[in-house]
């Protein structure tokens, strides 16, 4: 798909979702660059994960790189190390977790002008803590597409040399963005994923701190490619400490980083108080 199909879909997602957090212009706006820091930090990190995993690769032996258990090896070397688990950790606290303030604050002093929103409170910690948990999952991600795209590497190739320089080029792409787990499609993926999870985090707990909202009610993204199982959702209305039953998954709002990736990747639904 051409790149300026892919930025207008998205920018549909993006006004649909945003149109249902209640923003004044200004934080609107602010949330937007926010999106937009957060896919770039993401896509960054993305970029120098592939070129490590690249240069590790280039390095072996032609008879270590047709060995998939050795290549499953590097792999987890570079995707689990202290190095990268702690910059997507931080990158992920420092992009999205202004996301769950921004919607936080909107929310609380929106419905209660009394509210005052406490920005260092316990249930801002543990979510910080519930988005930096989704890390491993999307290196894990990484990590099983490109072991799947060696082992067909080393499967075409008919000579022991031959497979090692198909495995070596497939990493080489992977790491030019060219394809694979390391482009900014990716990074898009994920970078949305995360902001739907913060900004509903934010709003759901701006609800609890106003004082006023029993009840929350899911609301579908309106658009094609929206979940069957989150069509179905649309209207579920459940007590604001309850979780919503979605595709046979508990989940306290759109996106929680609870629920599983069939369930919350790209998801661009949100929620509506009910008093």
């Amino acid at each position: 798909m051409c790149d300026q199909c892919l930025y207008l879909i998205a920018k549909a997602d993006d006004d649909d979702f945003l149109d249902g957090l209640d923003l004044t212009h200004a934080e609107r706006a602010l949330l937007e660059k926010l999106y937009k820091d957060g896919e770039e930090s993401i896509a960054d990190l993305f970029e120098l994960q592939g070129k490590a995993l690249d240069e590790a690769i280039q390095e072996l032996s032609d008879e270590l790189a047709t060995d998939a258990a050795e290549l499953w090896k590097v792999i987890l070397l570079v995707q689990t190390g202290d190095y990268f688990q702690e910059k997507f950790e931080q990158a992920v606290y420092d992009a999205f977790m202004p996301l769950f303030n921004l919607a936080g604050e909107s929310e609380a002093v929106g419905i209660n002008t009394e509210a005052v929103w406490e920005q260092e409170n316990k249930a801002a910690a543990q979510y910080a803590e519930k988005l930096k948990k989704m890390v491993p999952a999307m290196n894990d991600t990484s990590a099983d597409r490109m072991i799947r795209s060696f082992k067909r590497a080393i499967e075409e190739g008919e000579t022991p040399a031959e497979r090692a320089v198909l495995v070596k080029e497939v990493s080489k792409q992977a790491a030019s963005s060219e394809e694979g787990p390391f482009n900014m499609n990716r990074a898009v993926t994920v970078a949305r994923t995360m902001s739907t999870a913060a900004a509903n985090g934010g709003k759901l707990e701006g609800w609890k701190q106003s004082g006023l909202v029993k009840k929350k009610r899911w609301r579908a993204a309106n658009n094609k490619r929206t979940r069957k199982d989150h069509k179905e959702a649309n209207g579920q209305t459940v007590a604001i400490d309850e979780h919503f039953e979605v595709g046979g998954e508990k989940l306290m709002h759109p996106g929680d980083p609870a629920g599983s990736a069939k369930q919350i990747v790209k998801c661009r639904c949100t929620m509506q108080a009910v008093f």
